[in-house]
């Protein structure tokens, strides 16, 4: 007997690996691609460090989550630490490490979960070996894999399951042993494991009412009996608490949630009504990975504006109720249908509910999409069960089913990954699924002006304008102007009245960053700076946001650039401290303040703006030391209001 279970188990450990390998190869040809897309502003403060302009403490500063996410900012660190380079492949490399170590999770929560479930209780290996083998061969997952900056996602996942497996272990540790050290395991392990992945990303939370929801289906207490009241206790403290704590405080503070949506093309309303559509869209992709709905970009993704606008908005709300009463219903005879459902669901509470953020991305379905495939499984262990007297032709077709669907799958991804190698064939199979993408035509058009084609920029730049939102044309309005300054022309007096005829455009994030590039471009001599200066004036006033607001207060410091340029050092002063006072002193608006005080000859202003910067000097930031000396020298050498020599 000895024999056969360590059989057994080699056996189960030689398939792990056979996954891993499998998922190691159909990946390799993705992984030479380059950094794309949002990667490189989030991981700007690791590029600082590597040029060691940067100490390692605030380059794993990321403002992307409330929480900073530290440790996946700590582990782009250590892959820039290992090649001394920002190398993408090192990156990407990585990500398929994470990827598998994930996979392997995935086994050890479903063996855990299907011991517990009548149904599994006799294959429990065998079937979390199949379920964690699909998963890891997903194509929906590409896009998160190759995608440097979701590690993010990834590692919310990990530690999402690394939480859950720690629970069923505690668990059933306090099911053997009802004793005061499982108690103790339960309120520190598994809130502590939560807790670290909240700092990769802040979705790893959902581990708690995920958590909760394997309670109710896989921990039912015995006849007579209840919960234990650490249980009880710690889901009370952990989900019902924070859950009043969070309804009360959108009730009293609905205008903070409907003001992100300012900057947003849909409202509240439009986005709780298109996001149904949206997750019966990530269920299809995910069992059905072909079509329109594949790739990275969905970003005109067809917003609900009523119950029947489209008609498919009814259709999918009515579904998805169904598929919660089907939850409900199936508990106790099919309980993995119940958690596949309500697994989905739970993953999918904070990106697809009510934070303004955009509608919809492939990487969110990183880790809820486990629960499709425990659906599946489910729903095809009761078509199992009610074939009492399965004929052999029935058995071979249910046998062949799982290893055809691992091969149609992990051909999907190979194909999917071959084209994550290389920029423009990454670029091409997008444009096939999703021609008519504002963001996709934006990108192409930025290519096009890095290699000096203006008439193909220019091209792309109109077919962003066209399939996009309307609140973002002025974003199409400071491309145009990009566009001629990249290539050494000036910018058509058409494009100006553009630019002064939509400042009633609210402030995007694709706006703010343009604008940027817009005031770099004056200070190197493109443009009609106090043209652009007094439309964006009126742009910023325009906007009614609070100027705290991050958005606002960066226009604002690129305005007071632009008014520099112009040549209203006075008006580019008042602007960039009123910046300077918004962002909380940002450092590099501090620098800029110096630099117009300094020209300005206002000795006082410097010193004091000087004093304030030298209180940040412990961020380890070199170009901040750099400008702190420069100045510190000009002010100690009487440079700055100097009195003016006699002739």
């Amino acid at each position: 007997m000895i024999d056969l279970l360590e059989h057994k188990r080699a056996a189960r450990i030689v398939a792990l690996l056979a996954a891993a390998a499998v998922t190691l190869a159909i990946y390799a040809s993705g992984l030479h691609g380059p950094f794309l897309l949002d990667d490189a502003p989030n991981l700007e403060t690791i590029q600082r460090w590597v040029e060691g302009r940067l100490n390692w403490r605030s380059a794993i500063d990321n403002r992307s989550g409330p929480m900073g996410r530290s440790v996946s900012m700590l582990t782009f660190l250590l892959d820039a630490a290992r090649r001394q380079a920002m190398d993408a492949e090192a990156f990407k490399t990585t990500n398929l490490v994470i990827h598998i170590i994930c996979g392997m999770l995935v086994y050890l929560l479903c063996r855990q979960v299907f011991r517990r479930i009548t149904a599994t209780r006799d294959i429990a290996s065998t079937t979390a070996l199949f379920v964690a083998a699909w998963w890891l061969f997903l194509p929906m997952h590409v896009s998160t894999v190759l995608y440097i900056v979701q590690r993010m996602a990834q590692l919310g996942a990990l530690f999402t399951l690394v939480s859950l497996i720690a629970y069923m272990a505690i668990r059933g540790w306090m099911e053997r042993n009802d004793s005061f050290v499982p108690r103790v395991a339960l309120w520190v392990a598994f809130p502590l494991s939560v807790g670290i992945g909240a700092l990769a990303k802040e979705n790893a939370v959902l581990a708690v009412p995920l958590a909760l929801l394997i309670e109710w289906l896989c921990f039912p207490p015995a006849p007579g009996r209840s919960r234990p009241r650490a249980v009880s206790w710690l889901f009370a403290v952990t989900v019902l608490l924070p859950g009043l704590l969070a309804t009360g405080w959108l009730v009293t503070h609905a205008d903070a949630i409907q003001g992100g949506y300012a900057a947003r093309s849909f409202t509240l309303a439009e986005r709780l009504l298109t996001e149904p559509r949206i997750l019966w869209s990530y269920v299809k992709t995910t069992l059905f990975p072909v079509g329109e709905d594949m790739g990275l970009f969905h970003d005109n993704y067809a917003i609900s504006t009523g119950l029947l606008s489209p008609w498919t908005t009814s259709l999918a709300i009515l579904a998805w109720m169904g598929a919660i009463v089907l939850a409900f219903v199936c508990r106790r005879r099919h309980p993995l249908i119940s958690l596949g459902i309500g697994f989905f669901l739970i993953g999918h509470v904070l990106e697809s509910s009510i934070i303004p953020l955009e509608l919809y991305f492939e990487h969110r379905n990183y880790l809820p999409d486990l629960g499709v495939l425990l659906a599946v499984l489910g729903i095809a262990l009761a078509l199992w069960q009610s074939h009492r007297t399965p004929t052999a032709g029935f058995r071979r077709i249910v046998l062949a089913c799982p290893p055809l669907i691992l091969a149609i799958f992990a051909a999907g991804t190979w194909i999917q990954s071959g084209s994550w190698g290389d920029a423009d064939t990454l670029f091409e199979l997008q444009q096939s699924y999703n021609p008519t993408s504002p963001r996709l035509q934006a990108i192409l058009g930025a290519r096009e002006v890095e290699r000096g084609n203006t008439r193909g920029a220019l091209a792309h730049i109109e077919l962003s304008e066209r399939f996009g939102p309307a609140n973002e044309r002025m974003t199409a309005t400071l491309w145009r102007i990009i566009a001629y300054c990249s290539a050494g022309q000036p910018v058509p007096e058409s494009v100006y009245a553009e630019f002064e005829q939509r400042t009633e455009l609210p402030i995007t994030l694709n706006a703010m960053r343009y604008w940027e590039q817009v005031a770099a471009s004056t200070e190197k001599g493109c443009g009609d700076a106090k043209r652009l200066a007094a439309a964006a004036q009126r742009w910023i006033a325009a906007d009614h946001r609070s100027p705290r607001d991050q958005l606002i207060w960066r226009s604002r410091y690129n305005l007071a650039r632009v008014e520099a340029v112009a040549g209203d050092l006075v008006l580019a002063e008042a602007t960039d401290r009123q910046a300077w006072n918004d962002s909380d002193r940002n450092t590099g608006i501090g620098v800029f303040l110096f630099q117009v005080n300094a020209t300005l000859g206002r000795k006082e202003a410097c010193e004091a703006i000087l004093a304030d910067l030298r209180r940040q000097l412990n961020t380890g930031n070199a170009d901040l030391v750099e400008a702190v000396n420069i100045f510190s020298k000009a002010l100690a050498d009487g440079q700055i209001g100097a009195p003016a020599k006699r002739p």
